[in-house]
């Protein structure tokens, strides 16, 4: 039997404290100095099945908010056998701002008051150069890290209030919206890697961020 790598015990072991923190620690949950999420879920676009856990801990003496999250993404062919997998952690997060802004090409609309986190960790995938069209979007081979964690930058987007515009809001005065509306599959969060895929927008050419998004199925503290 092969012995786990380092990496992979960091991963596991990182699930599994995250996991069992968010479900059964009640007073770790009601601490209003950390706020702990989950978010489990298929996705569609890609055939797929999504798998994030993270913390989010606030200091003291004006810090920014540090964060912590494990991501896993399983892909599937029609058949139903898993073709292509992710998973990462994110290690050294801070939490940007809680009032990010940005055009979403897959739905065409603004999402507003976003908690943008930026940090680094490391990803591995299957060795698979695996071609698919990326959300019924762009045409982008995933990346492969041939089975090996790699460090990157890594990017978390968390909308607890599923908020967004149809029109542009940086066309506004600062601190008013057109008009809100909230979207159906409520509360989300983003989890993933910059890997310098970039694409064509309608807001011009951007880096595509990869990785696992889904509804959250349990947060606390937020």
């Amino acid at each position: 039997m092969k012995k786990k790598s380092k990496e992979t015990k960091a991963l596991i072991a990182a699930s599994f404290l995250l996991g069992i923190i968010a479900i059964v620690t009640p007073v770790i949950a009601v601490n209003p100095n950390r706020v702990l999420f989950m978010a489990i879920g298929d996705d569609l676009d890609l055939n797929a099945t999504n798998l994030i856990i993270g913390k989010i801990k606030y200091g003291e003496g004006g810090e920014l908010p540090s964060v912590k999250a494990v991501f896993h993404q399983r892909i599937y062919d029609e058949s139903g056998e898993k073709v292509y997998a992710m998973m990462g952690i994110l290690k050294d997060g801070l939490l940007q701002t809680k009032y990010y802004q940005f055009f979403c090409p897959i739905f065409g609309v603004w999402f507003i008051n976003v908690w943008l986190v930026m940090g680094e960790g490391m990803f591995k995938t299957t060795d698979t150069d695996l071609d698919l069209t990326y959300r019924n979007w762009f045409s982008i081979t995933m990346p492969n890290t041939e089975g090996k964690f790699v460090p990157a930058p890594i990017l978390m987007l968390l909308s607890p209030t599923a908020e967004y515009c149809v029109e542009d809001p940086g066309t506004y005065p600062p601190g008013t919206y057109p008009e809100i509306f909230i979207h159906p599959g409520g509360a989300w969060v983003l989890t993933a890697v910059l890997c310098g895929i970039m694409v064509v927008t309608p807001l011009g050419e951007v880096e595509l961020p990869i990785g696992p998004v889904s509804s959250l199925t349990i947060s606390k503290g937020i």
